[in-house]
């Protein structure tokens, strides 16, 4: 569904200085649920879909869409103020991971329940360990929490324990966890596969327009890590809908590609066997370091860059012109949509999908202005807008 239109929905010392946090930052969201223990590389072709409609008018339907999706978003996502106060007699813990991209996550977290009066706790476990992830979930019912907010990874390590927050009436509001699974005990999550299959989908619109609705695609995915899978599925929905003459061709890759800083090296190769492909969509622009350099040197810089969960890196080259375009998401914001959702549970309230989720926005080198740390730094008062949500100012 998309977003209201004014909240629409990824070689300097400072770019190398900034990558290392949202590379840390792309990996949280690469914990993201991995679906499978290994993922499958290859390509596969795939024509455009059953969309009706002459090749122009899909452009042009497309080209209105888009252009609610580039509008600087002004508001907050969440429109329905809560019924009551969000509880302060008991914690709210949050169970976060030693990555820098997960602090930063918390640290928003923290400001949250700082702002709303509402105690909260946070405890770490290791991304390379599930045991710990576990561990940590079922150490968080010993503080008598209200809620408690699982941040990265995947849902499975902390699944059976479900009983046992029923018993003690608490609940679980992931963050950035990418299969969620929302059950009487677990919420709608706040970062997860509805809003990456949401910004996929308005990739494609993008794509469509700027292509006239005759756009020939690689399409890159980690498959393995399912919120990087939800952005490519919302993708090939929307342009099987919308565009009748597309065709994109698939490039699944694996975690050990990722690891191994092979999935720059695998790009260029499927698209040197295809010299007519105008666009490489990405699912997480944070693994494509050195892209622009590598389709220059192999004759490809007619090849338009374009996807989503950009880094710092990937907008400053945008903003250079050096990629085209950004499915941008206002990280900074995540925490608290999380507590918004803590707020609506515990209040009895209905939860949206993704309860609402963090403002998204196409970036192009257009509308970018300054590249920020956190994604989108808008809206600049988003802080003040909650609080007026929750009755608190």
């Amino acid at each position: 569904m998309p977003l209201p239109e004014n909240a629409t929905l990824e070689d300097a010392v400072p770019v190398n200085r900034h990558r290392k946090i949202w590379s840390s930052l792309a990996a949280v969201t690469a914990l993201a649920a991995v679906a499978s223990g290994c993922g499958s590389s290859g390509t596969s072709s795939n024509s455009g879909g059953s969309a009706s409609g002459s090749a122009e008018s899909q452009a042009a339907a497309a080209q209105k869409r888009v252009e609610a999706y580039m509008r600087t978003p002004t508001e907050i996502n969440q429109k329905v103020p809560l019924d009551g106060k969000i509880p302060t007699d008991r914690p709210w813990v949050i169970v976060s991971c030693e990555l820098p991209g997960c602090r930063q996550i918390t640290d928003g977290a923290v400001a949250a329940g700082k702002a709303a009066g509402v105690p909260t706790e946070v405890l770490t476990y290791m991304s390379t360990d599930e045991t710990t992830y576990a561990a940590e979930m079922k150490k968080a019912l010993t503080l008598d929490p209200i809620a408690v907010s699982p941040i990265g990874g995947s849902q499975s390590p902390w699944n059976s324990l479900q009983e046992e927050y029923r018993s003690a009436h608490v609940f679980i509001t992931p963050i950035v966890i990418g299969n969620t699974e929302p059950s009487d005990v677990v919420t709608e999550g706040s970062g997860s596969q509805v809003q990456y299959s949401r910004t996929g989908g308005e990739m494609a619109d993008y794509v469509i327009s700027d292509s006239g609705a005759k756009a020939k695609i690689l399409l890159q995915d980690v498959p393995a890590f399912s919120s990087l899978k939800a952005y490519t599925d919302g993708f090939e929905k929307q342009l099987s809908k919308a565009c009748s003459d597309c065709k994109f061709t698939s490039l699944d890759l694996t975690p050990t590609q990722v690891a191994s800083n092979s999935v720059v090296s695998a790009i260029v190769a499927a698209l040197q066997k295809d010299r007519s492909i105008e666009y490489l969509v990405t699912s997480d622009g944070a693994f494509l370091v050195g892209i622009s350099s590598a389709l220059k040197a192999a004759g490809l810089s007619n090849v338009k860059v374009v996807g989503g969960l950009p880094d710092y890196a990937n907008l400053t080259e945008l903003k250079s012109g050096r990629s085209t375009a950004w499915t941008g998401q206002a990280q900074d914001q995540l925490g608290w949509v999380a507590l918004d959702i803590v707020g609506r549970k515990a209040l009895g309230m209905e939860i949206p999908p993704a309860g609402g989720g963090a403002v998204t926005q196409i970036l192009t080198k257009e509308n970018i202005g300054t590249p920020s740390e956190t994604g989108l730094g808008v809206p600049d008062n988003y802080q003040d807008q909650f609080l007026k949500l929750w009755g608190l100012s």
